[in-house]
């Protein structure tokens, strides 16, 4: 144990299942604005992959009370060779007293242990005491993300909406997945392709791509506690899936737009900025009022869409690497 956790008369353990509503509560006071909820964790923890190797050290009070955590896992959502993800969180009043330094040092020895060459992590670019913490540890900045918002109050579609008659007249139909199960035996693994097709081509800082095996998109988009089948819009041509967009309706009252793709074959015919106005259309009658995008900078294309459309950028989720 560490001079600085004898001193706060700290220790750490392992992390347990019963952690999971005071990690939830933590991560929430720090991210308000993309809260979790205990039941989301609890399926995450049952449908991990189990041969992934992952650390997870909880740093606990005197009586136990889970304080924080340190983790380092092996990205199995992307493919990024030779990386490993860490992320340490405090909570907000044990913040700033060295915490972090000392639980540092056992991910990095994890990570090396596993044959990681760097360990990657982010923050957003307004949290200048982390932005401090990584540069002091090693940490250099080598991408960011954008998450941008769009007030679905206010926005007027009468300038775009043109493309969805433009999209039909060229022969492109609209659906959604639902729709599609009731009559296509293999809705769902047409989907997967569709989406695992274009996320490829989705560039992430660091030269990443996301990279997901049908079974665990499965578990993601059809059957975690919030997925919805008829969120997943639909453009088809000919009676192949062209194009989609998937949406998650929070329970913050918030709709995100978790990925809009189309095949390349199909682009340059306002198929992407369709799916997207229809997607708004559902966010609408459903009763929200405000949809997230999250988008890398070296993905100009749709950064200029979501600009057009008035989405308004919040500040972004830097990305930091630290070669071990």
């Amino acid at each position: 144990m560490t001079d600085r956790f004898a001193e706060l008369n700290l220790h750490l353990r392992d992390f347990g299942l019963e952690d999971i509503p005071a990690s939830v509560d933590i991560g929430n006071r720090i991210w308000p604005d993309d809260p979790g909820t205990v039941e989301e964790e609890e399926y995450n923890e049952k449908t991990y992959p189990q041969d992934n190797p992952r650390l997870r050290l909880v740093v606990a009070n005197a009586e136990d009370k889970f304080i924080g955590m340190g983790v380092c896992v092996r990205p199995f959502w992307m493919r990024a060779p030779g990386v490993y993800f860490m992320w340490i969180m405090l909570d907000p009043d044990w913040q700033r007293r060295g915490i972090g330094q000392a639980v540092l040092p056992r991910l990095e020895a994890y990570g090396r242990q596993q044959g990681a060459e760097k360990l990657w992590t982010g923050c957003r670019e307004d949290q200048a005491s982390s932005i401090r913490f990584l540069e002091k540890a090693g940490f250099h900045n080598y991408g960011l993300r954008f998450e941008s918002i769009l007030d679905l109050s206010t926005f007027d579609e009468t300038p775009f909406a043109a493309a969805i008659d433009r999209a039909t007249a060229a022969g492109f139909e609209f659906t959604n997945l639902a729709a599609e199960r009731a009559i296509t035996p293999d809705a769902d693994v047409l989907t997967y392709e569709l989406d695992a097709e274009t996320r490829a081509e989705v560039p992430w800082p660091g030269g990443a791509r996301s990279e997901m095996t049908y079974e665990q998109y499965r578990q993601r988009n059809f059957e975690a506690p919030d997925a919805d089948p008829s969120g997943i819009l639909i453009g088809k041509y000919q009676g192949r899936y062209a194009g989609l967009t998937s949406v998650r309706f929070r329970k913050d009252g918030i709709a995100h737009t978790m990925m809009t793709g189309v095949r390349r074959e199909y682009r340059g015919q306002g198929l992407a900025l369709a799916l997207k106005l229809l997607s708004f259309r559902l966010m609408k009658e459903r009763g929200y009022l405000k949809t997230l995008t999250n988008n890398d900078t070296a993905n100009p294309p749709i950064l200029h869409l979501n600009e057009k459309l008035g989405y308004q950028k919040r500040p972004g989720d830097l990305q930091w690497e630290k070669m071990l």
